[in-house]
């Protein structure tokens, strides 16, 4: 585990790298708004594009970013991004602005106890944003996260390290949906997508970090009351990963050249402290590209279901079918 001591010396390491980029999707709560803040309490004169979908809701967390960071510049894209049009609609005026990209950071999710339930382009809403929309976020922005002369990495935070079998067959899930199904689907996918990317992005890391047991407002806007409160009073107190910690921590994943592209080089984050070394990949070669954090930052230990996949080629497999549904979801 790398102590927080350690991490936020690292974190402040980031006033070393004027002028970082950053887009933070679903950056108005929880753990995506706890990263954002340490950013712009670290960050020499930031520009953070905040995706979300109230942007009366996010107008008090702005002016808070502008307080911690005068120099810092921070944009409010307001979007529905479990539909990957709106994705792309997002993602251009991004590209209309911006020459490169450092950090991408997504959040976005939820938690459903009822079936599968499908947006306007035949996805399944929540396995659009466990999956599907944060993969398109990361198809439209790799011009701008190769063009990176510092960091460039992608954070998606979810369950990275606890990867099941899945039904390469039905990959979307449309002829065999139930919430586990979804659940596995969504994690392994990831994983095996970014290993993929990193082998053929080498200039962009990629991390899927499962985040711990962390006191958000998550179970608050998906429960009512009764179950909510048993999360909040009953459970949470004992296993809780302190919010602002949190956040403390998936900067350091965002910025610590501790987890470098396959390709990178120092500039690719900052420089690592005498208690630390370069991480080891989810292929088990140190500095791979790809990486499965736990919330301490450490290394999720080697994985048999990866390794099998790979065998079978199943990280081609599953990105082809990622860029085929997505291509197919914006046509309709």
């Amino acid at each position: 585990m790398v102590s927080l001591k350690a991490i936020q010396a690292s974190n402040a390491g980031l006033r070393a790298f004027p002028n970082i980029t950053a887009l933070f999707v679903g950056g108005t709560s929880g753990i995506g708004q706890s990263t954002l803040r340490q950013l712009a309490r670290y960050a020499d004169s930031p520009t953070a594009y905040i995706v979300g979908r109230n942007q009366a809701r996010a107008s008090p967390f702005l002016s808070e970013l502008h307080e911690l960071s005068p120099k810092g510049r921070f944009h409010f894209i307001e979007a529905d991004v479990s539909l990957a049009r709106n994705v792309d609609v997002a993602c251009q005026q991004i590209l209309d602005k911006e020459k490169h990209l450092n950090f991408l950071f997504m959040t976005p999710g939820g938690i459903s106890l009822g079936g599968r339930n499908e947006t306007t382009e035949g996805i399944d809403y929540l396995f659009a944003l466990r999956y599907y929309s944060r993969m398109r976020f990361i198809q439209n922005l790799l011009p701008l996260l190769e063009s990176s002369s510092g960091p460039s990495r992608v954070v998606s935070i979810y369950g990275g390290g606890f990867e099941f079998s899945i039904n390469t067959a039905d990959l979307d899930l449309k002829h065999n949906f139930s919430l586990l199904n979804a659940y596995k689907h969504s994690i392994t996918m990831t994983s095996v997508g970014m290993e993929h990317l990193a082998h053929t992005h080498p200039k962009v890391s990629f991390i899927h970090a499962y985040p711990g047991l962390v006191g958000t407002n998550i179970y608050n806007n998906s429960f009512p009351w009764p179950i909510s409160s048993f999360y909040n009073y009953a459970m949470w107190p004992f296993f809780q990963v302190n919010l602002e910690e949190s956040g403390e921590r998936h900067l350091f994943h965002l910025s610590s050249a501790r987890y470098p592209a396959k390709q990178g080089t120092a500039t690719q984050g900052v420089p690592l402290g005498s208690e630390m070394g370069v991480a080891t990949g989810t292929t088990g070669e140190v500095g791979s590209g790809a990486y499965l954090l736990n919330w301490k930052g450490d290394v999720s230990p080697s994985n048999k279901i990866l390794a099998q996949y790979r065998e079978q080629r199943v990280p081609e497999q599953v990105w082809k079918h990622t860029e085929d549904l997505l291509a197919e979801a914006v046509r309709r």
